[in-house]
């Protein structure tokens, strides 16, 4: 009776934040405004503007984890949601990809290029492929707006709830986007041309695109979602907000190679959600890299739903302080994930990395969740931390085991550089910040030379290693 009472009560706060009667969660009036001015044009029906009205009930009630919350302690939300933001609205004319974006998509199919959260239409800058690649980006060129934008159906999968705050956000202001990818194994190339997908997002905006993506049974895909800036070279006039939410159901014995940037302006915040389900005998391998943002989290949700599957998860990520040029403020780069094991003879691996340096911050809590019916699961997670300088680092692996005949080992490292490594370098006539920056490469090499998208490594290390060294290096790093 007691726990009736209490969601009794919540529902009456609910209910009198949506009609504006009762007293808002702090920091939501400027979400509500924004919703109330833009709410009928974001609908494409009355069941989506019922959902999003109830999505934003909820926010109300919630509100932001702003303290208390176990899961955001280390990610202080209070810098993000004092920021005023204006909705993003879509390019008006063809879209240029430059920068970041451009350099990433490197002449490859766009399936998709959304500016400020809504389909960007054409595009400009970027040349599809030949042979392959053209035939590639006929077949992903399945964009739809869905009605009913309701929160993802993986959801409801999960043993435990994989929203936030911050998806409540993205299905109150999110646009939806459909892709659908039918590449048969037995047609497609064992290592399939890139398909990109690309989000822009304009200074001062709040951006929220919601993608969702099935890939037909035994299909073999290399996808890759990049978060960048409208326009990178501008200086930036206002933080922007991107709450990208992502959404991939992986179908029996598909194989995916999924990679996501986050490039985004040095002063923005970039809070993201990638969720995939496997089935049946499907292959997963994801590759999180991230560069940019004054605040960047990115939550990835993964259920092992079928046995048989396998998955290999991993993380590469720059953070550093205030003292270069293009970096107003320390930077806080958050990685989340959640993986749970929900078949047996399932196996999965995770290895994130992250570079820190001049005060950076790097947060890393990954949880891996065996249900009891998930015998013979074999897991392992690593997380490795470098740091060049004063930095702080936050690492939290954590195993929830309810099987009993499974393999499951996880741990943390941080440290400095190998000073033994350094002198070597330096008695091979290299300067001691060269010697740094080389060893760093090198640590984060690892995670991206695994990635079995070939062509995709020497962009990927390219982006990664002038951000390395864009950090302020100490002598005694």
């Amino acid at each position: 009776m007691a726990e009736a009472g209490v969601v009794a009560a919540r529902t009456a706060v609910a209910r009198d934040a949506a009609t504006g009667s009762g007293v808002d969660a702090p920091y939501v009036d400027q979400f509500r405004k924004l919703y109330r001015e833009h709410g009928a044009e974001l609908a494409v029906d009355a069941a989506d503007a019922a959902a999003r009205a109830a999505a934003l009930e909820e926010l109300a009630a919630t509100g932001f984890p702003l303290r208390h919350d176990e899961e955001w302690v280390h990610t202080p939300l209070r810098p993000v949601v004092e920021q005023s933001y204006r909705l993003g609205r879509a390019a008006t004319g063809p879209i240029l990809l430059d920068g970041v974006a451009a350099a990433l998509v490197a002449g490859e199919p766009v399936a998709l290029v959304t500016s400020n959260g809504a389909d960007a239409g054409a595009v400009t800058g970027t040349v599809t492929g030949n042979g392959a690649g053209s035939e590639a980006a006929r077949a992903a060129r399945d964009v739809l707006s869905a009605p009913g934008d309701t929160a993802p159906p993986a959801a409801s999968r999960f043993t435990r709830p994989t929203g936030s705050a911050i998806t409540r956000l993205a299905r109150v202001f999110g646009r939806r986007h459909e892709l659908h990818l039918d590449a048969a194994a037995g047609t497609a190339p064992a290592h399939p041309v890139p398909v990109h997908l690309v989000h822009l997002t304009a200074a001062g905006a709040l951006s929220a695109p919601r993608v969702r993506i099935r890939i037909a049974d035994g299909a073999r895909v290399t996808l890759v979602e990049t978060f960048a800036a409208a326009d990178p070279a501008a200086p930036a006039a206002a933080p922007s907000l991107a709450c990208g939410d992502t959404e991939i159901h992986l179908g029996a014995g598909a194989a995916l190679t999924y990679v996501r940037v986050q490039a985004a302006a040095a002063d923005s915040f970039d809070l993201g959600s990638t969720t995939v389900v496997q089935e049946r005998d499907s292959e997963l391998h994801a590759l999180s890299v991230a560069v940019g943002a004054r605040l960047a989290r990115h939550t990835l949700n993964l259920l092992a739903a079928g046995p048989g599957t396998s998955s290999r998860l991993g993380g590469a990520a720059v953070a550093g302080g205030a003292t270069a040029a293009d970096t107003p403020a320390p930077q806080l780069i958050d990685n989340h994930t959640y993986l749970e094991h929900a078949a047996p003879s399932c196996a999965s691996r995770q290895l994130y990395k992250m570079v820190l340096g001049g005060g950076g911050h790097g947060v890393f809590s990954g949880r891996i969740l065996v249900r009891p019916v998930a015998q013979q699961t074999d897991a392992f997670q690593l997380n490795q931390n470098l740091l060049l300088d004063d930095a702080v680092v936050d690492t939290k692996p954590q195993l929830e085991i309810g099987a009993d005949d499974v393999r499951c080992t996880h741990g943390a490292t941080t440290g400095r550089l190998n000073q033994d490594q350094v002198f070597y370098l330096q008695t091979r006539g290299i300067p001691r910040p060269a010697a740094g920056q080389m060893l760093a490469r090198g640590f984060l090499d690892e995670v991206v030379g695994d990635l079995p998208a070939a062509a995709l490594r020497p962009r990927l290390l390219e982006l990664l290693h002038r951000r390395l060294d864009r950090l302020a290096w100490s002598p005694t790093s």
